[in-house]
């Protein structure tokens, strides 16, 4: 798990694996960590890797947004 806070824009960041998505007991020590930056008026975002390759669909991406 990474967490990145940006104090400008207000927002905090966790980043997930795979396999820190599937544990129950991870995904519950996320609650305190809402609830501090609820009372920051601070946005939280959290994001899951995917199965795909991030090489290849990011360079689809990119391409896609070249047309």
């Amino acid at each position: 798990m990474e967490i990145q806070v940006k104090d400008s824009p207000k927002i905090v960041e966790i980043w997930l694996t795979r396999a820190e998505q599937s544990d129950p007991s991870l995904r519950a020590s996320l609650a305190p960590i809402f609830e501090v930056y609820k009372e920051k008026k601070y946005k939280v975002a959290v994001f899951h890797s995917g199965p795909g390759d991030l090489l290849y669909n990011t360079a689809g991406l990119l391409l896609h947004n070249r047309k």
